[in-house]
């Protein structure tokens, strides 16, 4: 309404609004209102884009090769890029030019005269070996192009994918690295049968000289077998000669314990009948009546009732006849 409109741009856009030929807005994913009719908006994506490329290279011995790869991109400098190229917008929203969309070719053409510039300078073989070293030749070279950095680009990622030979060129060379891996495997098989048989010989001569050593470990083994049987020996015998001695000995110290043991037990038998000698002859002045009565001093009373009849019909003192009570009777027999 009135030419009023509203503008909103994503996080990826670098709006400017222009009025009058000045500036008056610019950002990064800003929104506004202007007026349309005295207004210009210009918006430079500041996203990073992708674009695969494939040239086709000639090298310095004329053979043709083509180059695949990668190349990602990005405005790093907004500003300047909108002074280079026409990123003036429609009503619509839409780019007034094609210039914007011709960004990419521009670019394009920068990575192929590097590519070239290597190509031409390498041989077949060198070229398709030359990924890598192609890849950092377009990192350090890029960057440094004068009409990328009047656009204000930045070369965020290159990578190479592929470098090929024609495919005459490719069955060429296949034919060619197929003969000489043919003769290497020739030349592999003669070196291997020649070394088979200098192995053989060298592992017939380390055989001999093995049985000549294990014979000689045979022998020193026997010797110490026998050396060892031979010291066995002598020590058996010394055990045997120490065992002798011993029990020898043992005898001789158990005949002297025999002797000792019986000097003791005559000593013994000769105090014992000594102790025998002298009590007899002690008891044989001593009267027999007496000794009955020393005898009889704790002895029961039924024994002295029988002692004292005893005596009645001993002596002077015999009696003919004897009269006990029932009484007494019944006492002794108990």
């Amino acid at each position: 309404m009135l030419g009023i409109k509203f503008y909103k741009a994503d996080p990826s856009t670098y709006v400017m609004l222009f009025k009058n030929g000045e500036v008056k807005l610019q950002g990064r994913g800003t929104s506004f209102y202007y007026f349309a009719p005295s207004s210009s908006l210009v918006a430079i994506p500041l996203s990073s884009k992708e674009k695969p490329f494939v040239f086709r290279m000639k090298t310095n011995d004329y053979q043709d090769v083509t180059v695949q790869g990668q190349i990602t991109f990005r405005i790093e400098n907004p500003e300047l890029a909108s002074q280079m190229i026409n990123f003036t917008l429609d009503d619509a929203g839409h780019y007034l030019s094609e210039e914007p969309e011709k960004l990419e070719d521009r670019i394009m053409r920068n990575v192929q005269v590097v590519v070239r510039n290597s190509i031409e300078e390498m041989a077949l073989g060198a070229a398709l070996n030359s990924a890598k070293i192609l890849t950092q030749t377009l990192k350090n070279e890029l960057p440094n192009q004068s009409s990328l950095k009047q656009l204000g680009i930045e070369i965020t990622e290159i990578s190479l994918t592929a470098i090929t030979p024609t495919p005459e060129t490719a069955k060429a060379l296949e034919a060619e690295v197929r003969e000489s891996l043919l003769k290497d495997a020739d030349n592999a098989i003669y070196a291997r049968r020649l070394s088979s048989i200098e192995q053989e010989k060298q592992v017939r001569e380390e055989e001999l000289e093995t049985e000549k050593a294990i014979a000689k470990k045979q022998q020193d083994l026997e010797k110490q077998v026998l050396q060892a049987k031979r010291e066995k020996m002598q020590q058996q015998y010394e055990m045997d000669q120490e065992k002798l001695e011993a029990s020898t000995e043992n005898e001789r110290l158990r005949a002297k314990l025999v002797d000792l043991e019986n000097i003791n037990n005559k000593a013994k038998a000769d105090t014992k009948a000594y102790e025998i000698e002298t009590q007899l002859a002690a008891f044989n002045t001593i009267d027999s009546d007496r000794l009955k009565v020393m005898s009889m001093g704790g002895a029961k009373p039924e024994l002295l009732i029988a002692q004292a009849i005893e005596n009645l019909t001993q002596g002077e003192n015999k009696i003919g006849n004897l009269n006990l009570s029932p009484d007494l009777l019944q006492s002794l027999m108990k």
